[in-house]
């Protein structure tokens, strides 16, 4: 049995150690990672999936600015789980739990960069349609979902990385 808490800053090691196992010791060269320097995650949305103590899985978001209105909104990511125990639902429901906080949090916009058959169970659907674009990534991969629906009515643009430190 597993339990799903906030990360805290002493899991810091262990998660990191756990990225490199999902995504290889070059993940930090995908283009969504520059959107992520020199910017704290959002600590709210910061968890990890334990089982007898051990971290089997993380997810972490990250506040980006859209558009020429600077539209604050979050960027998920990365969704890590151990690669050992893929297909065991430790990614959904990291992924569900933190969807629901950000929305009681009072987040309107969420954007990834992933797989769009894995995160369209989640309600994630091709954001470059919707108007949005991410310099340097494929448009094929980045992923919204809208966390207030009348959100889309209004913003679309460029994806930029946010000044503000969580």
């Amino acid at each position: 049995m597993y339990e799903i808490t906030p990360a805290l800053s002493a899991d810091a090691p262990a998660i990191e150690a756990l990225l490199d196992a999902a995504f290889g010791p070059d993940r930090k060269s995908k283009t969504s990672y520059r959107f992520r320097e020199g910017v704290d995650q959002v600590a709210d949305l910061s968890y990890v999936i334990r089982e007898h103590g051990r971290i089997i899985g993380s997810v972490s978001y990250w506040p980006i600015l859209i558009g020429e209105s600077d539209f604050p909104a979050l960027l998920l990511g990365p969704l890590a789980v151990n690669p050992l125990r893929k297909n065991e639902g430790i990614g959904r429901a990291l992924v569900f739990k933190t969807l629901d906080r950000a929305a009681a949090l009072g987040h309107r916009l969420v954007l990834l960069v992933g797989d769009p058959a894995y995160y369209s169970r989640f309600g994630f659907s091709p954001a470059a349609p919707a108007g949005f674009d991410m310099p340097g990534e494929d448009p094929a991969r980045l992923q919204l979902r809208a966390l207030d629906p009348q959100v889309l009515n209004t913003v679309r643009g460029t994806i930029k990385r946010s000044p503000r430190v969580c």
